[in-house]
């Protein structure tokens, strides 16, 4: 049976190639491999901050969000270790190497799509949003993760064959990205909208204690947008690096990008710790 070797090159930056129709171990280029180890590098230092922040903060660890969060996290530590393992030259099956990859990215992804979910557990008790929102997760999970790993396991076709799942794998690549894009920000939106209206009807001041009150109210409310800013602004980096084509590139910054939305959920927590400690909630609601 012929086996497909390839030839490593050392190649300018400004030639190198972040596509998917490259094949094989990637091109040699002092900048490029700089530019990957770092960005995985914060990854991994990020994940190994978060699963201790995680087993550190929760006391009662029978929660979805608290298990969401471990998972999510660990997804990104199979994620980067597969996807090194993908780039560079090494003796791991391929067959090894993209199960890693593709286990890690569905429990990065989706993982963190229910930890937005689990934590409107907090401020909401509309059950039937809640089933809609949990709903949505699952049917993107199928539809969307399904073809990508049958895909993925396409492109270790020999090089002839390969070629037949390039197209259908950059469409569904960039499909995938947007909608869990877009999920994303509802589930953080819907926090933000439900969050507000959970404060306010708290609220039972008058006078200054009443604008000391709605400072407070602002100053979350103002949180949760920035945060959510900042995390679309990362997504919409991702996005764009599909849209270009530059799917290694935006490999190599997917784990970094998801721990860091990670690191802001703790946050976001801590802002309603406080909030709560502080003793500015209605006897009846806190």
């Amino acid at each position: 049976m012929a086996v497909d070797t390839y030839t490593i090159e050392v190649v300018p930056f400004s030639q190198y190639n972040w596509t998917f129709e490259h094949p094989g171990w990637l091109n040699l280029n002092p900048a490029a491999v700089a530019l990957i180890t770092v960005f995985l590098t914060l990854g991994y230092y990020l994940s190994l901050e978060l699963f201790l922040l995680t087993l550190h903060t929760f006391r009662n660890r029978k929660t979805v969000y608290f298990y969401a969060l471990l998972v999510s996290t660990a997804g990104l530590v199979l994620q980067s270790t597969g996807y090194i393992l993908k780039a560079f030259e090494n003796p791991c099956p391929a067959v090894f190497v993209t199960i890693l990859c593709k286990v890690g990215w569905v429990s990065n992804v989706t993982g963190f799509s229910v930890v937005l979910w689990s934590r409107l557990h907090l401020i909401t008790r509309n059950r039937t949003l809640l089933k809609v929102m949990l709903g949505m997760i699952v049917v993107n999970a199928v539809v969307l993760h399904t073809p990508i790993v049958v895909f993925e396991f396409g492109l270790l076709s020999s090089v002839g064959e390969r070629e037949k799942w390039l197209l259908p794998m950059e469409v569904m690549e960039r499909i995938q990205q947007t909608v869990f894009t877009l999920q994303e920000t509802v589930l953080s939106g819907l926090y933000i909208v439900f969050t507000f209206r959970f404060l306010r009807s708290g609220y039972e001041g008058v006078g200054a204690a009443a604008e000391k009150e709605n400072k407070v109210v602002r100053r979350v409310v103002g949180l949760l947008i920035g945060v959510q800013v900042l995390a679309v602004g990362l997504d919409a980096g991702l996005t764009a690096f599909d849209f270009l084509n530059m799917f290694t590139l935006k490999c190599t910054l997917h784990p970094f990008v998801y721990a860091v939305k990670l690191r802001l959920e703790f946050v976001v927590l801590n802002q309603l710790v406080e909030i709560v400690k502080g003793g500015l909630l209605v006897r009846g609601r806190g």
